[in-house]
């Protein structure tokens, strides 16, 4: 059988709060496109995006972010891609489907902007409840399917440096029932490019190995023992006759939630020399429509009620969301969403 699997390491945040902040949003679009090895052609659709995203963030909500990320594939042959989210806590969008309109304008522009986000767009997604905010996903790179269970995430260093910490994986390969899945999180202690040096050669050493199980726990505690120590956290989501199985270990200050239930990881710290025990992988049914949650501790509290229909979005969208509204200020801070909800395309 065979096995995908995608990273997340490299991230970037940048605030929109004035025209100004636009020079900077198409920097940070250009560079992302030339980590992931973009085409030219997926060079200009990405700066376009990014542009428009912003754009839209000053004219309609007073100022946002644009959370800029690249998902890489563990295998190195094959093309990685752009990943976009505009987030601000404006007045949101009464009507999605007339503002993806060409034409459609509530600011005296042409009102082109989130229907030539979408057309840029591999994969598009919107999220605004009234009142509550708006979030938009553009993903630029090869098309991507929509598989049963739909992962996400956003990596966002602290503020004051460049590089993160932080870093994810989900690896996927078909088995019997449908499809296995593992999702990997990398927390390494403190920030800076130091701890940056830690977890993207740890994710993509266990990624490499195609390991659909709890081996991947092990393998990041190996790979992470001669570091300076890291929290590390693995889900693995089984398909079931009925239901899917959600089995979690962790070690260290990472978050997990099924819903609304908590998913515990084990106190301590991976790597520094210190030995880890065998942790076992407690298995819980996912038949619910709720998300399945990681973090690590840069996102502080949330209440996943204050979204409601989010499950039926781009994970990534809701993942934008909890960073907008439990972000720490003092660390790098990542959220992974994984949800089975039935996708409602706009």
């Amino acid at each position: 059988m065979t096995t995908t699997a995608t990273m997340m390491t490299t991230g970037r945040h940048v605030p929109v709060e004035d025209r100004s902040h636009l020079h900077a949003v198409r920097r940070a679009a250009t560079r992302a496109a030339a980590e992931g090895g973009l085409s030219d052609r997926d060079t200009a659709a990405c700066e376009l995006a990014a542009t428009e995203l912003a754009t839209n963030l000053i004219k309609h909500a007073r100022g946002g972010h644009l959370l800029v990320n690249v998902l890489a594939p563990a295998d190195a042959r094959s093309p990685a891609s752009v990943q976009l989210v505009a987030v601000d806590d404006g007045p949101g969008i009464p009507d999605v489907p007339g503002a993806l309109a060409d034409g459609h304008s509530t600011a005296g522009s042409l009102g082109v902007g989130l229907g030539t986000c979408r057309r840029a767009a591999a994969d598009f997604d919107v999220y605004s409840p009234p009142g509550r905010g708006t979030a938009v996903l553009v993903r630029v790179g090869p098309p991507a399917a929509i598989p049963p269970v739909r992962v996400g995430g956003v990596l966002v260093p602290h503020p004051a440096e460049t590089v993160s910490g932080d870093g994810w994986c989900v690896a996927r390969r078909p088995s019997p029932a449908g499809e296995d899945l593992v999702i990997g999180l990398v927390d390494g202690l403190g920030h800076g490019p130091a701890v940056a040096a830690v977890a993207a050669p740890a994710l993509t050493a266990t990624a490499e190995r195609g390991t659909p199980s709890a081996e991947w726990l092990a393998e990041l505690v190996a790979r992470l023992r001669s570091t300076r120590g890291a929290a590390v956290a693995v889900a693995r989501i089984a398909p079931r006759e009925r239901s899917e199985m959600v089995e979690f270990a962790g070690v260290g200050n990472i978050g997990a939630w099924l819903g609304a239930h908590p998913l515990l990881s084990r106190p301590g710290v991976v790597g520094a020399g210190r030995r880890v025990p065998p942790l076992r992988q407690d298995p819980a049914p996912w038949s619910g429509p709720d998300p399945l949650v990681m973090s690590t501790d840069g996102i502080g509290r949330y209440d996943l009620a204050r979204y409601p229909a989010a499950q039926h979005r781009h994970p990534a969208l809701l993942a934008a969301l909890l960073w907008r509204d439990a972000r720490r200020s003092h660390d790098d801070a990542t959220a992974v969403v994984a949800s089975h909800a039935p996708w409602r395309p706009w």
